[in-house]
């Protein structure tokens, strides 16, 4: 089991972005990264939250928040129902509503304040149920009750045992009149990511159209692994496997908190974006219909849906310099059908788009009639979303461009 948990922690080093500016460059990419003044891509961003102490939490009565986690008392739950999301949104509602045109318009003129996202109507194209539908943002591309888990002392003890033995029993004497269950809810941290510069330039992005800087292309870089991050296959995969590795479920929200203050790995993981060719296929109308999982990995190259009207594509086997990207306007038949496919390829449960007939398009492809129906055998459905999240590992990994020891060439300067 400890070999195992060791490759699951090494997939999860998410490191978040950096508070201050960092200055390096890279030498050499590939199979040879050397880091002496990567200029402006470490200020991609702002630390994000520290890790909670477990054993504070242990001795409140009713509810406690801290570092964004909130945990009341289990038999109190219901009363506080108010504090915990039963839905945990992978794609943020002030995103999907983009997808809305009248929304969409009201935002570029910054007239959407008084418009609540959550609300806004769009069409969803169902995988399950193979029907197309009119509903609202808030309904759709979200996971039931994902966020909250249990705590028991007794899988808080094993915790400690594991990760912090010398403290052990030091930490059971304190447990002895705090033998309460404690519920977490993870709902303030998916928030508090929200509320990062990452999340900032998506929306500067779709509110512009286009890359504004260097920096920005370095928020919108470490955006798009805390999405694949967060993401449904990602979360839930990952859950299923530490369960079965019996490694409860709010242990696993502990080390991806931990993970996303950790600013090593999102270098690790966003170097091979910044340094990757970058192609922007924006148009003047909605395009791009969102599917769950709109950060599309392979081997070469990944593709990243925006906005309504904005599709990256990064071409990760051909790097170049950080300051470069390239915008074409609009979109080759071909260059579509690819997206679609991969679309459908990275869908789980919803579709969403302005527009009925083009679902109905994507909906009588044979992609589509195969995705519909493997989702519906839950077997397959769970091998689907283990794949899905294994691509996510490969990428947080480096996507096999960086060297061993790139971790330890750029430590001193990130730290700086």
């Amino acid at each position: 089991m400890c070999a195992t948990n060791n490759v699951v922690e090494r997939a999860l080093r998410l490191r978040c972005l950096a508070s201050s500016p960092v200055e390096r460059r890279i030498r050499e990419f590939g199979e040879s990264v050397s880091c002496e003044n990567l200029s402006n891509f470490a200020s991609t961003g702002r630390a994000i939250l520290e890790a909670a102490e477990i054993g504070s939490a242990c001795g409140k009565s009713v509810t406690f928040r801290r570092a964004g986690y909130a945990l009341v008392r289990r038999e109190n739950r219901s009363s506080m129902a108010k504090h915990f999301a039963e839905r945990n949104h992978y794609n943020p509602c002030f995103w999907a509503a983009c997808w809305n045109i009248a929304y969409f318009n009201a935002l570029v003129e910054s007239k959407s304040k008084s418009l609540r996202a959550r609300e806004q109507e769009v069409f969803v194209l169902n995988l399950l149920s193979d029907k197309i539908y009119r509903d609202r943002v808030k309904n759709v591309h979200f996971d039931k009750d994902l966020g909250v888990a249990e705590l028991t002392p007794q899988t808080m003890k094993d915790f400690c045992r594991r990760r912090y033995p010398s403290e052990y029993e030091h930490f059971c004497q304190s447990m002895e009149n705090h033998e309460e269950i404690l519920c977490m809810d993870f709902e303030d941290i998916l928030n508090g990511t929200e509320k990062s510069e990452s999340y900032k330039s998506l929306m500067e992005a779709v509110v512009a159209g286009d890359v504004q800087s260097v920096v920005h292309k370095g928020f919108l870089a470490c955006h798009i692994i805390l999405q694949a991050m967060r993401s449904h296959e990602m979360m839930n995969s990952m859950i299923d496997t530490l369960d079965s590795l019996g490694i409860p479920k709010w242990e696993y929200f502990w080390m991806l908190k931990n993970a996303w203050g950790n600013k090593l790995i999102l270098a690790r993981a966003a170097t091979p974006l910044a340094f990757s060719r970058w192609l922007l296929y924006v148009t003047d109308k909605h395009m791009y219909p969102l599917c769950d999982s709109p950060v599309m990995i392979n081997k070469n190259t990944l593709m990243a849906v925006l906005s309504p009207r904005i599709l990256l594509e990064i071409i990760i086997s051909e790097p170049v310099p950080e300051n470069t990207w390239k915008v074409r306007e609009g979109i080759s038949s071909s260059k579509y059908r690819e997206f679609r496919r991969r679309s459908i390829q990275n869908s789980f449960k919803h579709i969403i788009f302005h527009d009925p007939e083009e679902l109905k398009l994507w909906q009588n492809t044979p992609e589509f009639r195969v995705r519909s129906r493997d989702l519906r055998d839950s077997t397959k459905a769970a091998g689907l979303r283990a794949e899905a999240a294994n691509r996510v590992i490969w990428a947080i990994n480096g996507f096999g461009k960086l060297p061993y020891d790139f971790e330890h060439r750029i430590k001193s300067l990130i730290d700086a």
